[in-house]
């Protein structure tokens, strides 16, 4: 599992089945209130807002590019991955 670059603190277990295409689209969407995006996360992460704000940025940058790279990634099903 990858670790975050500063703390060394466990990378969290990233779920994106969980998350509605609009709770995904709002979390990019910068009309949106900002604890939006954090709830989303939070749900995505299994960590609460507090933990998410907590974080130092390196960190906080770590976990938001492994959430991207996971919903890159092909389909858990899909039989060329």
């Amino acid at each position: 599992m990858e670790n975050y670059p500063v703390s060394g603190k466990p990378m969290p277990e990233i779920n994106l089945r969980e998350i509605t295409l609009g709770e995904w689209r709002a979390m990019f969407d910068q009309s949106q209130p900002e604890h939006e995006g954090d709830n989303t996360l939070a749900k995505a992460t299994g960590l609460t807002v507090e933990e998410l704000r907590d974080l130092p940025l390196y960190d906080y940058r770590a976990l938001i590019q492994a959430v991207l790279t996971k919903a890159a990634k092909p389909l858990d099903n899909d039989p060329k991955s």
